[in-house]
């Protein structure tokens, strides 16, 4: 089986008002005719509803011991090394990690202006201790394990599809399906736990709020009786929550339920360098079936043991460069042809893919002093995306002076400078209503007296 151009389907993410769509190659069936009203359910990520709003979040990597976490952890964080020198990377805690985003529009205002800062984009990934069956009741490290889980903000949900004498695995044999099924089993049980004790907390709350004694019966709303019932049938089904049906109203009580179900998921299948170099396994057809029918959700083949050869020879260019192309040449020969056939590193794919799972998008600030990526949600007006640069610019906002980055890079003629832009009239004064795009170049204006005295 292989990943074919006509197996292209398009993975989305709900960004408050906003649909985000997403590429993705994966293995799939023979397409059959179907009812276009279901077209690509599959893929449609509804989770970003129910996220925190803030600019700092995280992904998780959540799978079973030795599916390769650790290993593709380390290897998000030193892949893209050589495009920010200068940049501190930082280990939070030894399992909390940020990656520099790869970006296209970023490299290219830094290698225009040439400033001695230059700070990226980041994504901060935690590498969650391996989950085993039995978690959701403390088994293993399972109580950690959840707690850390319900602290980020998106999974990565790592799946071995590789056998090997040196790694063993957990249930002894390979089987990705029952993984898949093992984890989910255990986030939805937890969420069951959960669950359990929102009914009484919902009912508490009402009786403070109509001063009711403690044996009085609370009455509870509709939205949240049906809100509850959804989620109870969602749980049972071993389906997450994310993918349910449910009205603004139902979410908003939803979210203060702290589910762990509700993040987004993106599944990342580990495959043999192998595998990988002929863009097949007898597994991937499998996962997508089982995936589909777990609520959807964006599907990205990897390979770690090929991520780790090309990352031992980053020393060495040439040699990356012989190594990549040796890997092509074998794809050929196993039929591939085209740009089906080349071989490259799906490191970039796996942090942008967890970046527009949370929404996240960036601006840039560029002169000759800086070029830096700032990390906003996407729906951000302009003075809360100044505030991410300082709290005095929220405060202060008088007009945000935007241009967009393909403008720019039309019309700025090589010189670090807005000038052409501006005589060509794509240099535009915004107010307070503004949202923010992807890619805007921005120099936000503010005035700011002395802070007033406490």
């Amino acid at each position: 089986t292989s990943f074919l151009p006509h197996s292209t389907v398009f993975f989305g993410t709900f960004c408050g008002n906003h649909h985000h769509l997403q590429q993705a190659h994966i293995i799939m069936p023979p397409k059959k005719k179907k009812d276009s009203s279901l077209d690509d359910d599959l893929g449609l990520m509804k989770a970003a509803r129910f996220g925190r709003v803030k600019n700092d979040l995280s992904m998780g990597f959540v799978g079973l011991p030795n599916v390769g976490k650790s290993t593709l952890t380390n290897l998000l964080t030193g892949a893209m090394h050589a495009e920010a020198a200068n940049y501190p990377f930082c280990t939070i805690e030894p399992n909390v990690v940020r990656c520099i985003v790869p970006d296209k529009k970023f490299e290219y205002l830094a290698s225009t202006y040439q400033p001695p800062s230059v700070v990226p984009a980041v994504l901060k990934v935690v590498d969650i201790a391996g989950l085993i069956k039995g978690a959701s009741e403390g088994a293993g490290l399972g109580n950690a394990f959840l707690s850390h889980i319900s602290a980020v903000d998106g999974i990565f949900h790592l799946v071995r599809a590789f056998d090997s004498d040196e790694v063993i695995h957990v249930d002894d044999s390979v089987d990705p399906i029952r993984d898949l099924e093992t984890i989910q089993a255990e986030l939805c049980l937890k969420d069951q736990e959960f669950l359990s004790k929102v009914l009484d907390k919902e009912k508490e709350r009402v009786r403070k709020e109509k001063g009711l004694s403690r044996s009085a019966e609370a009455p509870l709303s509709e939205n949240v009786q049906s809100a509850y019932t959804k989620c109870k049938e969602l749980l049972n089904a071993n389906t997450p929550v994310q993918t349910g049906d449910f009205k603004d109203s139902e979410v908003e009580i939803i979210k203060d339920w702290g589910l762990i179900t509700t993040k987004p998921q993106v599944y990342v299948v580990n495959m043999s360098q192998k595998n990988f170099i002929r863009k097949g396994s007898k597994w991937l057809p499998k996962i997508n079936e089982w995936v589909q029918a777990h609520g959807g959700g964006q599907i990205i083949p990897m390979s770690c043991e090929f991520e780790q050869n090309l990352y031992d020879l980053k020393d060495d260019p040439e040699q990356q460069k012989a190594f990549l192309q040796q890997c092509t040449d074998e794809a050929k020969q196993m039929g591939l042809k085209g740009p089906q056939a080349e071989v490259k590193s799906v490191i970039p794919r796996i942090i942008r893919s967890g970046r527009a799972a949370l929404c996240l998008q960036s601006f840039y600030t560029a002169g000759p002093k800086e070029v830096r990526a700032w990390t906003i949600q996407k729906g951000t007006l302009a003075p809360q995306a100044a505030g991410v640069i300082h709290s005095d610019f929220e405060r202060g906002f008088i007009k945000a002076e935007v241009a967009n980055f393909d403008d720019f890079k039309a019309l700025h003629q090589g010189a670090a400078s807005m000038a052409k832009v501006k005589e060509a009239g794509k240099y535009r004064q915004e107010g307070k209503t503004y949202v923010m795009q992807e890619g805007d170049i921005v120099v936000f204006m503010h005035n700011v007296t002395a802070s007033k005295k406490k």
